[in-house]
């Protein structure tokens, strides 16, 4: 053990030599009016880059709001394409931005490039702000993804895939129609290094990001190399920033070799390799220590903090990068599985039915009072690694992980606002959120994990314009999923989600709900019921029978009639779903009415206000004419008659009828 430690102490000490800021380069201070740190990180990364900067007063000004201009200059760079403005300088694409004008270049390219274009009237408008829906729209045109193939309604279908594809992670966007921030346009373009590509055939933003998690430790902009892994690197754009040295995380290089920038590890912001665990409420002990200084930021699980927020077996961590602790709550019982390499000195634990976890140095010591076949609670850091272990049985540091599992059974669990894959399988809680724990394996080595939907919902409706979900308010992190599909609050409805479709609600240390679960209804349909009555001649001159079976008659076609009772009657509305072996109904639930409902409650086409709720109407909302038993587009049935009777399932109008 005295081995191990006097090792671990070489190492750091010998990296601490390593980053040392090399001479002649001007050491660039942290923008003083940025203090969340996914913001910070991003903005030092595209400062590496090139992309942006602050202002010479030492701020950044996050929530300065951009227009058209200078977004595309940001793109432009962005896409390593600044050698060629050359070209683009000379020419008139636009009429309102003509060779003189500062932007020309910038806004030609990209034009040229396909991922803008102007307004109906032919101009471009370049001092009007960009809103979040162009600016996304620009980012996914350069990484191949087609008009075409969006399907749906601009910028919406654009929007949506771009929470798919991880474009909009953590960037606190809420409209597509909002004008995009600094802050938000840094974390677009932070997002951008890892983001999935479309099936375009040209990819303006295409990055070779690096496989491994390496140390930053030196940047010379004056020779213009990056040093990283102990790797040196020619620098596409040379800049003299140093506040990201001493970060772990990847490289970013274009296709010539270049180092483009550094990104740090996602979810941590190239947190230390060591960690502190909380021995008292409110105690900051080894914090400054581990730190260097103690004018750092707290973070706990993502939100801002102060000491009084820590409390006992949380585990903290620094992120050198924004001079930040970065505190995670999350604890797991577990069954010791396995280890590498031995039980007294391991670097890595196999638990959670095969998953295998990093062990922190600082958390050999607690862990080899454990051997494999033993249960055990991990403290965790915020990025999945392992900082401690504790006894499970009494132990006051009790197991809160939760996991989310998707429609095939792959299982993420939830540390810290970072998703961490666990193997084995999920099946039985497909589609939800679940308390996660690890069990002792079976006899017949059946996985050992131990899953239970999560319960304990908060009450009232969540109010996505006021982040709020009834009386609470919302962490302006929240994680939201949608059965298992990870949703961002800008993508919900802003008429809200009704109570009832709330499935679960998390409470976090200070009171704010910090994870919201929507009821998944992702293979829930809605349609009219329908009677097939069926002759059945008898036989030797007995009398005939008549069979009944059930269908549903869904707008675009009809279900297959099955067997079954229900009490329903033909011409109800209704919730319904296919069963697995697509053998009968596994759910048939009548809508609830909202009878006459006025013109004049209709907000747009989005939402409805009625006996003082408001009501989601969702864009694939069904229309049925009830006089002449067609399915209509909401268009035709608004037009029809000044009345309409509502079908509401879970506070989401469902089907609208009209009639005469």
């Amino acid at each position: 053990m005295k081995k191990r430690i006097l090792t671990w102490l070489l190492a750091i000490s010998m990296l601490g030599s390593l980053l040392t800021v090399p001479a002649g380069a001007a050491a660039v201070t942290k923008f003083s009016d940025v203090s969340d740190s996914y913001t910070a990180t991003a903005v030092e990364s595209l400062r590496l880059m090139g992309v942006l900067d602050g202002y010479g007063d030492g701020t950044f000004r996050p929530d300065t709001v951009l227009n058209r201009a200078q977004f595309c200059k940001m793109a432009v760079y962005a896409m390593d394409g600044s050698g060629e403005l050359g070209r683009y300088s000379t020419v008139t694409i636009f009429p309102d931005v003509k060779p003189s004008h500062w932007a020309s270049a910038y806004i030609n390219m990209a034009a040229r490039k396909g991922i803008i274009s102007g307004f109906a009237d032919g101009k471009f408008k370049p001092g009007q702000t960009v809103t979040a829906g162009q600016a996304v729209t620009i980012l996914m045109r350069g990484l191949g993804y087609k008009d075409e193939d969006m399907g749906g309604v601009w910028p919406q279908s654009y929007m949506a895939e771009a929470q798919t594809n991880g474009l909009l992670k953590s960037t606190g966007i809420t409209s597509a129609y909002a004008g995009l921030t600094r802050a938000q346009a840094a974390k677009l373009f932070l997002n951008l290094f890892e983001a999935k590509h479309g099936k375009g055939e040209t990819l303006l933003f295409n990055y070779n990001v690096g496989k491994d998690e390496v140390y930053l430790t030196a940047v010379d902009g004056g020779k213009g190399t990056m040093t990283a892994g102990g790797t040196p690197y020619n620098m596409a754009h040379p800049v003299a920033s140093t506040s990201l040295i001493g970060s772990k995380g990847k490289v970013v290089l274009n296709s010539a070799g270049e180092i483009l920038t550094f990104l740090p590890i996602t979810g941590s912001g190239g947190v230390s390799n060591a960690a502190v665990i909380i021995g008292a409420n409110g105690s900051v002990a080894g914090l400054d220590s581990m730190a260097g200084n103690n004018s750092y930021q707290i973070y706990k699980n993502g939100s801002p903090a102060t000491a009084a927020d820590l409390k006992k077996y949380d585990v903290a961590t620094y992120a050198s990068a924004t001079n930040s602790i970065i505190v995670s709550d999350t604890r797991v019982s577990v069954f010791y599985e396995d280890c590498k390499p031995s039980p007294s000195s391991p670097t890595t634990i196999t638990v959670l039915g095969g998953t295998e976890l990093s062990v922190l140095p600082s958390a050999v010591e607690s862990l080899s009072k454990f051997k494999p076949s033993q249960q055990m609670t991990l403290l965790l850091t915020a990025d999945g690694q392992v900082a401690g272990a504790m006894e499970s049985n009494g132990s006051a540091a009790r197991s809160n992980a939760i996991a989310v599992v998707d429609g095939s059974g792959k299982i993420q669990m939830i540390c810290s606002g970072s998703l961490i894959s666990i193997n084995g399988s999920g099946a039985g809680h497909e589609n939800s959120v679940v308390n996660i724990s690890g069990t002792k394996p079976s006899k017949d080595g059946k996985e050992s994990l131990s899953l239970r939907t999560v319960s304990d919902k908060s009450s009232g409706d969540l109010n996505v314009k006021d982040k709020m979900l009834g009386n609470k308010k919302l962490t302006d992190n929240v994680l939201i999923f949608d059965g298992s599909r990870q949703v961002a609050l800008g993508q919900l409805p802003q008429s809200g989600i009704n109570s009832a479709r709330i499935a679960y609600a998390r409470t976090n240390w200070a009171g704010e709900v910090d994870l919201v679960v929507i009821k998944n209804e992702l293979d829930i349909q809605f349609g009219r019921v329908f009677w097939d009555i069926t002759k059945i001649p008898g036989e030797d001159g007995e009398e005939p029978t008549w069979k009944e079976s059930l269908g549903v008659d869904y707008g675009t076609g009809k279900t297959e009639t099955y067997n079954m009772k229900y009490n329903v009657v033909t011409g109800d509305f209704v919730a319904f779903r296919i069963n697995w072996g697509k053998t009968g109904f596994s759910l048939m639930e009548k809508l609830g009415k909202l009878s006459n409902v006025s013109s004049d409650a209709w907000i747009g086409k989005t939402a409805v206000t009625f006996s003082n709720r408001t009501y989601e109407v969702p864009s694939d909302v069904l229309c049925y004419n009830a006089d002449n038993g067609k399915w209509i587009d909401l268009d035709t049935a608004l037009a029809y008659s000044d009345t309409t009777d509502l079908y509401v399932y879970n506070g989401v109008v469902r089907i609208v009828e009209v009639k005469a």
